[in-house]
């Protein structure tokens, strides 16, 4: 009996998942290219990549039964086709209705992915792309086709020259059909759509060769409708090529999508999203050697290997001992493990790693909608996009580092007038970079703005009820927008003024192990540095033993190490215990009674802390305590020993605020 065939879609869930993967990075492409676009002279090849995007879009969207997609897609479709026929210029008002197009689309997706419970209303922003693709066929109609001929050549136009008139009919139209044989004997013929008069037409060619050359006729009626569908059937012909089938093989699929990604178009940096590294060479194409691996793999994968970890630490432990009698060949095993262990892990956390581009991205478009609504001109610089961060890290990163850089759009940059009375270009810039520091990446957001006013912070504080030394460096005084609640902004805004921020900021980078600093000079502007670790799976540590118990500190926070005597540690007036090192006094946390300081650092401030022996540096397996048991108060989470135990690992931010804090009490 015959077998009935298999369903030739396979598992229709599957293919919804790589058009919703698919789709994501094409909204992501056609944003890019929106927000670097020339108003005043858009390239072509960013009309149609843009164009290649949505019609991708539109084209799996209607095979796999989105057609709400697919209708909203198409009607973009024809705007971007308008323009790229030059029926009529582009405006601020295409690139704005077609980014709302882009949100609508990313929340029809989230509908369908079941993350929305109810689909986005695209009503409104379908309603406004007809009419600005229908303003643009009227537009066409009023034009005229011409047919024109320059030749026979006796000498050859000048390169130059000849593309220099080209271009200038293709702002004035469309250029279509080139046919170019500039050769003694040859002739240049192409049609263009124009909506000028002949005389006009002629007035130009004349610029480049004499008007006994030239050779101009009407292309009305049938001749120029057929004018027009070969330029539109070849334009169609290369957005069909960008589109992907249902049935494509996958690497076939993959590398297409990778060559549909928009490249930076030639000459000036764009105004939002400027990156000063180097791009990709136009039409080179990524490796399509890869495969995906749902996220939940890949946390297995990095949980398994850090048991193997322990495991290794235990068996180093346990047959590390001199007093072992092993033979040769088992330390040899042992020492190949461990060399195995490492590289194995060193290999899994790396496929965990993924660009900060994932949240620089987004930066763009939130300086463009931003400075619209607070009446400033903005530049967006991007450096360091390439570094890699742990996925979990991106995730969490992301918030911190948009609420930084709407500060300094809305707090620091001023407005254009007053740029100008300062002696500043109208536009003020943001520069957004990062870059890897050791096991840490270390992420800046500049400004050239108006800097943070002392006397108002000061002034701020004082209405607060918050202290603060007479003589306080600037670098305290900063310390104070840290504090919850505090805001300068004059008035509450949309925007800011309602004194959560900056805090909320510092907290989240602090449960991340990270830490925040601020510089600043009046009238120069304001740098806020933010550095994370690069994982926040396995660290290394410094172990230390207090009462017997064994803590784990993060290396990264550990300045140095060294041992006091009783008379070192003295009581300060208003300060409590300090511990003076080179010309500096640090508050003392007394965790046991030993005589071994640990010198760490956390926000820009430092702290010593006493513990009774210092075990050894190693790297851990961090577990979340909040996860299998509850949140402490300056425990960051815990790992497991080499001998089986669990130790805590110290939080040094809350540790060294807590010793901060209660100096500046007792001050």
């Amino acid at each position: 009996m015959t077998q009935p065939s298999a369903n030739p879609l396979g598992d229709v869930a599957s293919f919804h998942a790589v058009f919703f993967e698919e789709t994501d990075e094409h909204l992501a492409a056609i944003e890019e290219v929106l927000l670097r676009l020339d108003l005043a002279a858009p390239a072509a090849e960013d009309l149609n990549a843009i164009f290649r995007a949505a019609h991708s879009i539109k084209g799996s969207s209607v095979m796999l039964g989105f057609s709400e997609i697919g209708a909203l897609t198409h009607v973009m479709e024809n705007l971007l086709d308008s323009l790229r026929k030059g029926e009529r210029a582009l405006a601020q008002r295409d690139v704005d209705a077609m980014l709302r197009a882009g949100d609508v689309v990313k929340m029809q997706v989230a509908f369908r992915r079941g993350a929305l419970d109810e689909p986005p209303d695209m009503r409104a922003v379908e309603a406004e792309l007809k009419e600005l693709a229908e303003s643009g066929a009227r537009a066409a109609a009023q034009a005229r086709f011409y047919s024109v001929r320059l030749g026979p050549l006796a000498d050859p136009i000048d390169e130059s020259e000849l593309e220099k008139m080209l271009a200038g009919l293709d702002e004035m139209g469309t250029v279509l059909r080139r046919d170019v044989r500039n050769f003694p004997g040859g002739d240049i013929r192409f049609d263009v759509l124009l909506a000028a008069a002949e005389a006009d037409l002629r007035s130009v060619l004349s610029l480049v060769v004499a008007s006994e050359l030239i050779d101009v006729a009407r292309a009305d009626g049938a001749e120029g409708t057929r004018v027009e569908a070969a330029a539109s059937a070849a334009q169609e012909s290369v957005a069909e090529d960008a589109g992907f089938d249902v049935f494509v093989d996958p690497h076939t699929l993959r590398g297409r999508r990778s060559s549909d990604r928009p490249e930076s178009a030639p000459g000036d940096a764009e105004r939002y999203g400027r990156r000063e590294s180097d791009r990709q060479p136009h039409g080179m194409q990524a490796d399509a050697s890869w495969i995906r691996v749902k996220v939940e793999k890949i946390d297995r994968l990095v949980n398994l290997v850090g048991e193997l970890v322990i495991t290794e630490a235990m068996l180093a432990q346990q047959y590390g001992n001199p007093d072992n009698d092993l033979r040769q060949g088992e330390l040899t095993g042992l020492r190949d493990l461990a060399r195995h262990t490492r590289n194995l892990q060193d290999a899994v956390m790396s496929i965990r790693m993924v660009p900060i581009s994932a949240v620089f991205s987004r930066l763009p478009r939130l300086a463009r909608e931003l400075s619209q609504r607070l009446g400033k001109e903005v530049e967006v610089r991007i450096t360091g996009e390439a570094t890699e961060l742990d996925r979990s890290l991106i995730e969490k990163i992301t918030d911190p580092l948009t609420h930084l850089v709407r500060n300094a759009i809305d707090h620091g940059l001023e407005t254009p007038e007053a740029r100008v009375a300062a002696g500043k270009p109208r536009c003020g810039v943001v520069s957004v970079g990062a870059r890897q520091r050791g096991e840490n990446v270390v992420i800046e957001v500049r400004d050239d703005g108006h800097g943070l006013d002392r006397e108002r912070i000061l002034a701020c504080a004082a209405e607060r009820g918050i202290a603060v030394a007479p003589g306080a460096s600037d670098q305290e005084v900063w310390q104070l927008i840290f504090e919850p609640g505090f805001s300068t902004a004059g008035s509450v805004t949309e925007v800011s003024g309602r004194g959560v921020g900056m805090d909320v900021v510092r907290r989240n980078i602090q449960l991340l192990r990270g830490n925040v600093e601020l510089a600043s000079r009046a009238g120069e502007g304001t740098t806020v540095t933010v550095s994370v670790p690069l994982t926040l799976a396995i660290i290394e540590a410094m172990t230390v033993a207090v009462s017997g118990e064994t803590y784990a500190l993060p290396l990264a926070s550990v300045l140095e190490v060294r041992r006091v005597r009783a008379d070192e540690i003295r009581g300060v007036a208003g300060q409590g215990l300090t511990l003076r090192v080179r010309d500096d006094y640090l508050p003392v946390q007394t965790l046991g009674k030993g005589d071994i300081a640990v010198i760490v650092e956390a926000d820009g401030a430092r702290a010593a802390l006493l513990v009774d022996e210092l075990v050894g540096q190693q790297q851990i397996v961090v577990k979340s305590l909040e996860t299998n048991f509850r949140r402490v108060p300056g425990i960051s989470g815990a790992t497991i020993m080499g001998d089986g135990k669990v130790a805590l690992i110290l939080d040094i931010a809350h540790t060294v605020s807590q010793a901060d804090r209660a100096s500046r009490v007792r001050h």
